[in-house]
């Protein structure tokens, strides 16, 4: 860890979430960020970290989908101090996706792979985004992974909104991001 720089992913958030709001924007999406601002600095390189974020926020972008209603995609940054990893945990959600099938989940961060939705759409990308993603995050000691989840944050499910008529959490795919914090070894 000698050499290598403290910094706070919500500050390489802030920066990614200006860059990324105008491609959203261009792609006629949104890009929603919520920092906790107690989150704790991170031993990483900021460019390999700039660089793993470019990737899942775009690959993000690319596949979000609107609201079954109406209205834009949905990307969602989230950065918080999570206790029971003892990590830093950034998440990027985008909306309404279908979920993935197990084999596109498995298989996602192999070189080259593209899964089903991205084969069927007209969606650029060569299958190395994720890839060169989880290999930068994993050279600074973290991890990557990639899941079907609800909307971050959504208490409907839990609260007994199905009983009031709510309806579920909406679905979409969730990059989940994890890094040590400054000081702690993987």
């Amino acid at each position: 860890e000698v050499g290598v720089p403290v910094l706070f992913v919500t500050d390489v958030l802030r920066e990614a979430c200006s860059v990324g709001a105008a491609v959203a924007s261009s792609r006629g999406a949104q890009l929603l960020a919520l920092f906790d601002e107690e989150v704790p600095g991170v031993r990483a390189s900021e460019r390999a970290l700039r660089e793993a974020l470019a990737n899942v926020i775009d690959n993000g972008l690319k596949y979000a989908r609107p609201p079954p209603g109406g209205g834009e995609p949905c990307v969602s940054l989230s950065c918080r101090w999570c206790e029971e990893e003892g990590k830093v945990l950034t998440e990027v959600w985008n909306s309404f996706s279908p979920p993935l099938p197990d084999e596109d989940l498995r298989r996602a961060f192999e070189w080259g792979y593209r899964g089903a939705a991205a084969r069927k759409s007209d969606a650029e990308g060569t299958g190395l985004g994720l890839q060169i993603a989880r290999r930068l995050v994993e050279s600074m000691g973290g991890t990557l992974c990639l899941h079907n989840a609800p909307m971050p944050g959504w208490a409907a499910a839990e609260s007994g909104a199905d009983a009031a008529g709510i309806g579920a959490p909406p679905e979409g795919v969730s990059a989940v991001l994890m890094l040590p914090r400054a000081g702690d070894h993987t």
